[in-house]
């Protein structure tokens, strides 16, 4: 019988592979993730409707609004970019300097439709125009940050700076990051195999159940207990924790994930205990462990979408994951509206559900999802697209091919045929034969055997193209 065998790795995620020229891709998605931090905990929408929380109908709106600007995506964006930046600013700059009260609600939600636009712009950004270093950077600054925006609020900071310089910074480096996107900087691929469709559902289910569970935990933390400097020490760790796995220690992220789950059913376990055993300081530190399938579910996701993603296939899962937001993301917003009592309980019924679910399923998500083929290119520079891209790149070089032309011409030279080539890139075969014509065009060629001729593929290897 044959046993799970992870990968052994030879390339290291390094500061160096960082390009400072990207920073506004990935720089957008982190500063969106610190002013969602900022806004959840230092500027209250602080009204009910028809006996819902302002936050919970604001939600609804901001996901609404990412699915809408999604929906409407092409390869010429800018316009929805800039659509999306002036309703946030509209909304959130008098949402900053009015009272609690109806008039800051409605400001409110428009602010937050604004920037569901502006998240689906990020998070393009930060999956098809960023490499894996720079993914990685962005998240666990987006981590650590955070990090201390729940230290401030933990300490009970509040006056100007958290209330008005530090949102309205954010927000202002925000619209600069997403109005400089270009359009030409997002390499995506024109079409997904149903392979690619499996890899990217899995990583979807993952982030979902992430996003689900944490909003139990959220809802059971308090942020009046002394107790709570147990989940920024918890917090810390498993930020530590993941920048040493990344950049060197190699633990599959497989075992991960495991972790945030034991994690997030300690938590929900030693909340209902807490009233029999006398203290919240397990919980607390359990809920500060969890917080590692924040970085750990983003990151995942958008080197998946790097990987298997046209935006055709993206829309999908869009379109998927909204749907399922009533019985995941706000279904802890209703449990806590409506029987906050019953949080305990409902966190630990929901996570040993969601647990129990994903164990069933594992075998399915190994094979697509944490494989020995996908996951190695998790912890290299950037993800491999193509098998052999990295070892044929040097031979491209002095012809000035574009990255499309060169994993045609890589194809081409392992005697790959235009359905195979079709197949591999998530290409139709009239694009690859468009490819091939305008690849022959810049290098003075006319046919195959010339290609071969030109790199010194022997004569041999030529005849059984």
């Amino acid at each position: 019988m044959k046993t799970l065998a992870f990968p052994k790795f030879h390339e290291s995620i390094r500061i160096s592979d960082v390009r400072p020229s990207r920073y506004v891709y990935y720089m957008a998605y982190v500063l969106e993730l610190i002013f969602y931090s900022v806004r959840g905990n230092f500027l209250p929408i602080g009204v009910k409707v028809l006996g819902l929380s302002g936050a919970t109908i604001v939600k609804v709106g901001h996901m609404v609004a990412s699915l809408v600007v999604m929906l409407l995506w092409t390869k010429k964006f800018k316009p929805l970019l800039r659509t999306s930046v002036i309703v946030m600013l509209v909304g959130f700059v008098p949402f900053l300097f009015l009272p609690v009260g109806i008039p800051r609600f409605v400001f409110g939600l428009i602010g937050n439709m604004g920037l569901g636009g502006v998240v689906t712009g990020a998070r393009c950004g930060y999956a098809y125009a960023s490499n894996n270093a720079e993914r990685l950077f962005g998240i666990m600054l987006m981590f650590f940050s955070v990090t201390i925006v729940r230290t401030l609020d933990f300490l009970k900071a509040d006056g100007i700076f958290v209330m008005y310089v530090l949102p309205l910074t954010l927000l202002l480096m925000l619209c600069f990051c997403i109005l400089k996107f270009k359009e030409e900087d997002l390499e995506v691929k024109e079409e997904s195999t149903k392979e690619d469709a499996k890899g990217l559902y899995w990583a979807l289910a993952y982030f979902i159940v992430y996003f689900a569970v944490d909003g139990y935990i959220a809802g059971l933390v308090s942020k009046s207990r002394q107790e709570y400097v147990f989940v920024i020490a918890g917090s810390v760790l498993v930020g530590v924790l993941l920048l040493a796995v990344f950049c060197g220690l190699r633990i599959s992220t497989w075992h991960l994930w495991n972790f945030f789950f034991v994690c997030s059913i300690g938590m929900g376990l030693f909340a209902v205990l807490a009233p029999k055993i006398g203290t919240t300081i397990p919980q607390d530190l359990f809920s500060g462990l969890s917080y590692m399938g924040w970085p750990l579910c983003i990151y995942t996701l958008a080197c998946a979408q790097r990987k298997f993603a046209s935006y055709r296939l993206l829309k999908q899962c869009t379109l998927i994951y909204v749907l399922l937001t009533p019985i995941t993301t706000l279904s802890s917003d209703w449990v806590y509206d409506f029987y906050p009592e019953a949080m305990p309980i409902a966190t630990l019924v929901f996570t040993l559900t969601a647990t129990i679910l994903l164990l069933m399923f594992s075998p399915m998500s190994y094979q697509h999802l944490f494989s020995a083929l996908w996951i190695k290119s998790l912890y290299k520079p950037d993800m491999e697209l193509l098998q052999e891209k990295v070892e044929n790149a040097d031979r491209f070089g002095k012809y000035e091919l574009t990255p499309r032309q060169k994993e045609v011409a890589t194809l081409l030279l392992a005697a790959k045929t235009r359905r195979q080539i079709a197949g591999e890139l998530g290409l139709s075969e009239s694009t690859v034969k468009m490819h091939v014509s305008e690849l022959y065009k810049r290098l003075d060629i006319n046919s195959r055997a010339e290609l071969f001729k030109k790199f010194g593929v022997s004569e041999e290897y030529e005849k059984t193209s």
